[in-house]
């Protein structure tokens, strides 16, 4: 699995890259402000089996902003091209949306990254 996280011209975008076999995108209804922005990402699982679908809520200052469902998610897998990269992404891109704009780096400042699971 890998998901990516971006602003594009305005909105606020994720893609849930399963394997490349299947891609899921979300997209919030309309822009996101400029500035100070808290932005959420909640994955929640239908299940807590392998490969269960899942809805992905998009959140910018603690408001819904899109939803979207993962019929088949991925079971824990990572390629080994892969990074964990915040504010830019090396190596292959998850996203076809940004392939001639690799590393499509984030041109503001990131403040933090707090990333928790819940059960």
């Amino acid at each position: 699995m890998l998901l990516v996280i971006q602003r594009d011209k305005g909105f606020f975008k994720a893609e849930y890259n399963a394997m490349t076999l299947n891609r899921y995108k979300i997209s919030s209804k309309s822009a996101i402000p400029t500035g100070k922005v808290k932005i959420e990402i909640v994955t929640k699982y239908d299940a807590k089996e392998r490969m269960a679908p899942a809805t992905i809520t998009l959140k910018a200052n603690g408001k819904e902003v899109g939803q979207g469902r993962v019929e088949r998610s991925v079971p824990s897998i990572f390629t080994a091209s892969e990074t964990f990269d915040i504010g830019m992404d090396l190596n292959s891109p998850v996203s076809l949306d940004y392939w001639d704009r690799v590393p499509f780096e984030f041109s503001g400042k990131i403040e933090k990254v707090h990333i928790k699971y819940i059960d």
